[in-house]
Order: structure tokens, then sequence, then C-alpha cells
């Protein structure tokens, strides 16, 4: 066992969802890792996060685990993949959080912002496609109150954005826009952590108004 190794297994907890958990892997549908979602979770009762914006619905596997945090917890989550929203809603129905959840439908790099409700949020979490991790931040940082935080996850890239030799065009294009995402947000002056759980976790606090690290 390496070091890492040992990492994820001291983040790791008890699944709560089972049944999404069987279902994402018997249908190849990508899901957080365990660690990171539990630290990320962590993160949350730290920030007293409980309105959430997400990006990326996928079946709804995060969000579940976003309203496991607690009761007063609500999420607004987005999904373009028709199949993938109605498999989610599926689950929320299942699990009776509808009336916590405003499940949308669309490209989030589309939606109309007065779609998402006029109340700011505490936490913005990016789990999209991976190449608009830059346009995605921009569109939707300032829905976050000052203080709150952004959350992204695979930041990493299963290792390659540190990969030089890609073949795929299309992969190294990808792995490029993340890494100058990465590069952009180390540089910049807002206050920030990478952190090598999972596949790897950008957690962003908002300045406060006035306020530079």
């Amino acid at each position: 066992m390496d070091i890492y190794e040992y990492v994820r297994n001291l983040n790791a907890a008890p699944e709560l969802f089972p049944d999404m958990l069987e279902y994402a892997r018997e249908h190849h549908v990508p899901i957080m890792d365990e660690d990171a979602l539990n630290v990320m979770k962590h993160y949350m009762e730290l920030a007293q996060a409980r309105h959430v914006l997400e990006v990326g619905t996928a079946i709804g596997y995060s969000a579940m685990h976003m309203l496991s945090v607690g009761e007063d917890v609500s999420v607004v989550t987005m999904e373009k993949d028709e199949a993938s929203h109605r498999q989610a809603n599926a689950f929320f129905a299942r699990y009776g959080v509808l009336d916590r959840v405003s499940s949308l439908l669309g490209d989030a790099k589309e939606i109309p912002l007065d779609q998402l409700g006029g109340e700011p949020f505490d936490l913005l979490f990016i789990d999209a496609s991976k190449g608009n991790n830059q346009r995605f931040y921009e569109r939707y940082l300032p829905l976050v109150k000052p203080g709150g935080l952004v959350i992204v996850d695979n930041i990493l890239l299963r290792g390659l954005v540190t990969e030089e030799e890609i073949a795929s065009r299309g992969t190294r294009k990808m792995k490029e826009k993340v890494d100058s995402f990465n590069r952009a947000i180390a540089e910049s002056d807002v206050s920030s952590a990478f952190l090598p759980v999972g596949d790897g976790l950008l957690v962003i606090t908002k300045d406060k108004e006035g306020e530079r690290r």
C-alpha cells in the first residue's frame, strides 16, 4: 500500500447510496471518487454551505451526497444529457428529495441565469466537461456569495495533466485547457488549494468584498 492509497482509505466512508454507485458502475457513468466526495462534504460542513449550484448532474450521485450533509441543504443542478437528467430525477424521487432539488435540463454554457433563482449560492461545484472549467467558473462565480466556495473536480485528469506526449488531439486539447485553468487559478490572487484526493480537487474561497489574500 502506498501513501496515497493509505490516505484514500482514511478518507473513505460507508456508502450512503449503493444503488446509485452500482448503477454508475454498471452503465459506465463517471462519478466522483469516494475520497474526494467525502473531502468535499467536509468542506461543506466547515463552510456551512447549504445552497449549492452544481454544473454537471450526471445521474445525481454527487448531488445526493451533498444533500446528505443536512436536511437544510438544497441543490440547483444542470445536465445537458437527457437520459442522465431523467435518471437523476428518478433517483431524486426515489430518495424523496425533489423538494430540495431544482434539476435543470440544458447546456450549462447556455442556461439562462434567471432560471437558477435569485438567492446567492454558498457553493459552486463544477464537474462537467473539463475543457470548459474556465468558462463555467467565470459564468457562475458572480452567483456565489462573498466568502463562498467553488470546488472543481478532476483537475488531474487521471494524471494526463503532467503528460507531455498525448497522441489524441482532442485529449491533448482538453489537457491543455485544464492545465491552463489550474495555473490561472494558482497564479491569481484568489484563495485556493489543490488537493491530491480522488482525481484532484480544487477548492477556492471567493473573496469577501474588498478582501485579498
